[in-house]
C-alpha cells in the first residue's frame, strides 16, 4: 500500500509545475529538383537525377539506363521544354550570364554506362541553386543525355541530332518519387 501511494505522489508532482512536453518542430527539407528522364531519337535511355541545395553547393544525384556502353555527355539545357522528338526543345546548354568558366554552368560530368547500359553520376556543384529564382536556379530547366561526348552541343531542330533523352527539372519538397513517375 506504501509503494501505490509513494508512486501516486510521484506521479502528482512530476506532473505539477512541470512544463508541457515541447514537440521538436518537424525537420525543414532543404531545396530540391527532380527530373524525370525520358526518351528521345528513338532512344530507350531513361533515368532520374535530384539536385539538392546542401548549404553554397548543390548535390546532384541520378541513374541511367539503357544506354550504350562508353561515355556519354549531360547537360542542364537553359529551357524546361522536352516536347520535340529530338529535344532540341530544350534550347541551348545552360550557361549563367557573366560565367567566367571555360565550362557552361550546365556541363555536368560525363556519364560512363558499363556493359548493362546503367550509368550514375554524383556530384557537388557551387556553380547552380536550387529553388532561389536567381539566374543560377536549375528549376525549371532541363537535363539531357546526350549519345557521345559533345564539349559543344547545337540545337538542331527536326533533325536527329543524337540527344537520346530529356527531363525537365521540377521543385519538390523531399524526394516522393510518384512525383516524378
Amino acid at each position: 500500500m506504501k509503494r501505490i501511494a509513494a508512486a501516486a505522489a510521484l506521479a502528482l508532482v512530476a506532473g505539477c509545475g512541470a512544463p508541457p512536453a515541447k514537440e521538436e518542430p518537424p525537420a525543414t527539407q532543404p531545396p530540391m529538383g527532380v527530373a524525370r528522364v525520358t526518351p528521345k531519337n528513338g532512344s530507350t535511355v531513361q533515368g532520374l537525377i535530384s539536385f539538392t541545395q546542401v548549404g553554397d553547393k548543390v548535390r546532384i544525384a541520378g541513374q541511367f539506363f539503357e544506354l550504350y556502353p562508353g561515355p556519354h555527355s549531360l547537360y542542364i539545357h537553359a529551357v524546361g521544354n522536352c516536347s520535340s522528338p529530338n529535344a532540341a526543345s530544350a534550347g541551348p546548354v545552360w550557361n549563367v550570364p557573366g560565367n567566367t568558366d571555360k565550362r557552361a554552368t550546365g556541363a555536368l560530368p560525363l556519364l560512363v554506362a558499363g556493359t548493362e547500359g546503367r550509368a550514375e553520376v554524383t556530384t557537388s556543384l557551387s556553380t547552380m541553386s536550387v529553388g532561389t529564382g536567381r539566374p543560377d536556379d536549375v528549376i525549371g530547366r532541363s537535363v539531357v543525355v546526350h549519345a557521345d561526348v559533345d564539349p559543344d552541343p547545337k540545337v538542331e531542330y527536326g533533325v536527329p541530332n543524337g540527344w537520346l533523352a530529356c527531363g525537365v527539372i521540377v521543385r519538390t519538397e523531399g524526394f516522393d518519387i510518384k512525383k516524378v513517375l
